[in-house]
């Protein structure tokens, strides 16, 4: 089943060079028509999800420099007649990743640095801080779901992958300021709601081991692998699984209580989070083929595999922190 629709709008001038796109295509899975009055005309094609990529790509190429066209693809419901089972088969072997074009669009939309983002975060720190004073879990959780910190990282990731770097600021300066307003909330509760530090799950949130780097790992992956095949619905249990506010929230409240050590802790154990889920997200998104349009050439490769680089050994400095003061070197407290 031809699981995308895109449509193609150009001048007659362009059209050929576009139709040259679609010559792998059955004849009967692409039309060119009118659009309009005037030269233009409109190119619509039916196709598998795991042709768009290519497609895309060759459209992109081939259409460099030129002005006056547009492209725009979309998700199909259904389609008639059936495809037979080998073509049925081979897509579902695949298993390939959206288009990054479609990635770029989902991930871009949870970057953005609005007031509704930042009241989020002020406001999940909140609850969050509150279920570690009272030892709720269930309130934890639900402060969890609510963050939006998950986005930025997800975004710094992708545009690692692909070498966009005005995607990469935009997700640092999401994140920073997603972090500050989590910690200024954390301090300012506090001075309000004193407390003797003695919570079961503050202190559990300061607790450093190897598990703090595995955790973040398998939720980066799991993350990554639901952004690359569209399956964002599933984030939300990634959120609570990758459990980046629980200990975020605790250092605000550690902090603000003059507990300096153990908000220390907690904040490293932020720290690797991030830096763990980050690799992670970027190894699947490799896996997943999502490469730069013209990640051939050997710039392109250098600095992916730099960033993977710089990502694992990150990582490993710090699972050796974390490992370091799970047998209580003096130096962590």
């Amino acid at each position: 089943m031809a699981d995308r629709l895109i449509q193609v709008i150009a001048g007659k001038d362009d059209i050929g060079t576009i139709t040259k796109c679609f010559e792998d295509l059955p004849e009967e899975h692409w039309y060119c028509m009118p659009a309009g009055d005037g030269d233009r005309q409109a190119v619509i094609a039916a196709l598998d999800k795991v042709d768009l990529q290519d497609v895309l790509d060759a459209i992109s190429e081939a259409m460099q420099g030129r002005e006056g066209w547009t492209l725009h693809a979309l998700p199909t419901e259904a389609s008639l007649p059936e495809v037979d089972e080998e073509e049925e088969e081979r897509v579902a072997q695949a298993e390939s990743a959206n288009a990054r074009e479609e990635i770029y669009n989902d991930i871009r939309a949870g970057t953005a640095l609005t007031v509704d983002y930042l009241i989020m975060t002020g406001l999940a720190t909140v609850v969050a801080a509150i279920g570690l004073l009272q030892d709720q879990v269930a309130v934890v959780i639900g402060a969890m779901v609510i963050a939006p910190l998950l986005g930025p990282i997800l975004a710094f990731a992708f545009a690692t992958t692909i070498g966009t770097v005005p995607l990469m600021l935009i997700a640092l300066r999401a994140l920073g300021a997603g972090l500050l307003v989590a910690i200024v909330a954390g301090v300012a509760l506090a001075y309000i709601v004193p407390f003797n530090g003695e919570s079961s799950l503050l202190d559990y949130t300061g607790e450093l081991s190897l598990m703090t780097v595995a955790l973040p790992l398998a939720s980066g992956a799991a993350a990554a692998l639901m952004v690359a095949g569209g399956q964002t619905s599933g984030l939300v249990g990634v959120m609570v699984a990758a459990a980046l506010l629980p200990p975020l929230a605790a250092f605000g409240l550690l902090f603000g209580n003059g507990n300096y050590v153990q908000a220390l802790r907690a904040f490293a154990t932020v720290i690797i989070n991030i830096a763990a889920i980050n690799l992670a997200t970027q190894g699947v998104f490799w896996l997943k083929g999502i490469r730069p349009r013209k990640w051939e050439g050997e710039n392109y490769a250098t600095s992916i595999r730099i960033s993977l680089g710089s990502s694992v050994l990150v990582v490993l400095v710090l699972a050796g922190a974390a490992i370091a003061a799970d047998q209580g070197w003096a130096w962590f407290g």
